[in-house]
């Protein structure tokens, strides 16, 4: 990973390119020296967020919109990363800060604070070293903001002596006990009897593959509290029960109007979770090409505004897998492994199509959807993909097949592991699980 001139002095700031970035927060490790827990903050025009969703740490990895994430390599103990997909932040959000809090010690404790901004290809866009640190317990590193219809970062440099409930309070975030869970209350002793009961080329995204997605803390603790955990060196559990696909660095492509794309070859065989992003209007499509250069499966076909949207697709029947764009703005693909794919738990919102991942049990899902462009077709299959090499080896289950402007349909889900490929949503959607 290459780092540029890029630095910035502490309250100074720099146009940066509106991409999916990698954003590092690192510190030399030193024996005996704390570890830092870094996170983000969305905050709104009047700079608060709007609830405990607008933060993005371990405990909490995703945020609802899925522009920006928390992911941790345990082969990097000093250091923790943000996937900030500029592109994809929700128009409501001006301001995306990134902070950290201590498991012990100080910030002025640490050897070369530091965050840093990379590019899908590796290309460092913005650095920051903090030289001025002394007592805090949390910090403010610096900030991604809204300018001129394009993105800056500024290095803030801010520190909280007063720890994460400071920095929480400032933002907006409701502090109940700030420096530590409350304990969980002992149960009564159950009752006797039975109560109720973004074609430039391509560019390799660089640093740690990201992991999956942990459940959501309980959302009863105080989110001062949870900021304020350590992270552990151990080793970083597996993406969750989801074992359908392999694991690999993502891939990115981008270009403008119709090109042939090619997976780079370090992607390993087998299904892969395809990003899409196409800027403006119009009608555009992806196709995948077999062995004999012809398109044999369809992945993407919309009339979407500012399309983004993924598919879960398998590998063609060539040696490695080949897509047709055929577009008139411009456009980003990103191979990524299935793992990273969206978990729906409980209620999930969204737009365009999305692959999806379900682990829990039998359930019911509800779907309502605002249909856009004039139309509102949606479909939906169910894949019970546990103990398949490929999507189309595992059962399908049709779970959405409707037409209208604006409908609401429900559907009997069976157990997970269930790869949910919703592959038709022309407007936007919300899904909810109902316990069976």
């Amino acid at each position: 990973m290459m780092s540029g001139m890029n630095h910035i002095a502490k309250g100074a700031n720099a146009f940066v390119p509106t991409v999916a970035l990698r954003v590092a927060v690192r510190h030399e490790l030193r024996p005996g020296a704390p570890l830092v827990a870094a996170g983000a903050l969305l905050l709104t025009a009047n700079g608060r967020v709007r609830g405990e969703a607008d933060l993005v740490f371990h405990g909490r990895p995703v945020h609802p919109s899925g522009a920006v994430r928390h992911v941790v390599d345990a082969r990097e103990v000093s250091a923790q990363w943000l996937e900030l997909d500029l592109p994809r932040v929700e128009a409501a959000i001006e301001r995306v800060l990134v902070v950290c809090s201590m498991d012990r010690g100080t910030v002025g404790d640490l050897a070369e604070p530091t965050v840093e901004a990379y590019a899908p290809e590796g290309t460092s866009v913005a650095r920051y070293t903090v030289t001025d640190a002394a007592a805090e317990t949390a910090f403010v590193f610096g900030e991604f903001y809204r300018r001129a219809g394009g993105w800056k970062f500024r290095a803030v440099g801010q520190g909280y002596a007063s720890g994460p409930a400071g920095l929480a309070t400032d933002f907006g975030l409701a502090v109940a006990a700030a420096a530590t869970a409350p304990a969980p209350a002992v149960p009564p002793p159950a009752p006797a009897s039975p109560g109720p009961v973004p074609l430039a080329g391509v560019s390799k995204t660089t640093g740690p593959s990201p992991v999956a997605p942990v459940r959501p803390a309980p959302a009863a603790v105080p989110m001062a509290a949870l900021m304020a955990k350590s992270v552990s060196p151990a080793p970083v559990a597996p993406r969750g029960a989801w074992t359908f696909g392999a694991v690999f660095d993502p891939h990115t492509v981008t270009g403008k109007g119709s090109h042939v794309v090619t997976a780079a070859r370090r992607i390993p065989p087998g299904p892969v979770l395809v990003e899409m992003e196409h800027e403006g209007g119009g009608l555009f499509c992806v196709d995948r090409l077999d062995k004999k250069n012809e398109a044999d499966h369809m992945i993407f076909n919309s009339t979407l505004k500012d399309f983004r949207g993924n598919a879960a697709v398998d590998p063609g029947d060539g040696p490695r897998l080949r897509l047709r764009v055929e577009a008139r703005g411009r456009w980003t693909l990103t191979f990524r492994p299935l793992a990273d794919a969206r978990r729906l738990e409980s209620e999930l919102t969204g737009r365009g199509p999305e692959a999806l991942l379900y682990m829990g049990p039998v359930a019911d899902l509800e779907m309502k959807l605002r249909g856009e462009n004039g139309g509102g077709y949606c479909g939906m299959y169910g894949y019970e993909v546990a103990g398949h090499p490929t999507i189309a080896a595992a059962r399908e289950r049709t779970l959405v097949n409707a037409a209208g402007r604006n409908h609401k349909v429900s559907s009997p889900l069976p157990d997970g592991p269930l790869l949910l490929s919703f592959y038709a949503a022309e407007g936007s959607w919300r899904l909810k699980v109902r316990p069976v």
